[in-house]
């Protein structure tokens, strides 16, 4: 037997024409809103929606159409995105701090921050949300078909420790399954808090 292409074919006398599937194309998903406002002298930028390279685009664009002194929030609501878009929203974000731009992040009453959200939202400082607001961490996903590998997963945690995730946390969630692939890990930011998670450093009240 002979494997092409994952699909396996007898040996014959006659060549055998095996028919390829189409190559996935881009996985296209709808780009997140982003909004600008003035609220207590900090500009907010709010996201709604999918972090794609097309909102990584839009939030550079604000970002440096913003006065330098002038301190920035962003406010999420998020179920997450791709990876590549929000590795490099997490860079520019670091990037202005250290230039010396107040850049706090902020999670709403109701509202959710998943997956590679946290990542974003662990960017900021101060980082702002209100007691049940929720957050999810899970292994990232192949968008073409769903799949995990062990390296791209260790190297999102070892992102969200750099970020400021406590290791002791990181160990709770991986001994829950919440790095497996199998589960979605998640807490309110009452919870995170009163865990010494690092993820939430300041409640809303």
């Amino acid at each position: 037997m002979t494997a092409t292409f994952g699909i396996f074919v007898a040996e014959a006398a006659e060549p055998v024409s095996i028919a390829r599937a189409p190559a996935p194309g881009p996985v296209v998903l709808p780009d997140a809103l982003m909004q600008r406002s003035v609220q207590d002298g900090a500009t907010v930028l709010r996201i709604d929606g999918i972090i794609t390279a097309t909102l990584e685009h839009r939030l550079a664009e604000a970002l440096a159409s913003t006065p330098s002194a002038s301190p920035v929030v962003v406010e999420l609501s998020s179920p997450g995105g791709l990876t590549a878009a929000g590795y490099r929203i997490i860079d520019r974000i670091l990037a202005e701090r250290r230039a010396g731009r107040s850049i706090a992040t902020r999670v709403r009453a109701g509202e959710a921050c998943e997956s590679m959200c946290v990542g974003v939202y662990l960017a900021g400082y101060p980082r702002y949300a209100a007691p049940n607001a929720v957050f999810m961490v899970h292994a990232p996903r192949m968008a073409e078909n769903g799949h995990m590998t062990v390296r791209s997963t260790q190297a999102m945690v070892e992102r969200l420790v750099s970020l400021g995730a406590s290791t002791r946390w990181i160990e709770r969630v991986r001994g829950a399954g919440g790095f497996s692939g199998a589960r979605d890990y998640r807490e309110t930011a009452s919870d995170l808090s009163a865990e010494g998670s690092g993820i939430v450093t300041h409640l809303l009240r």
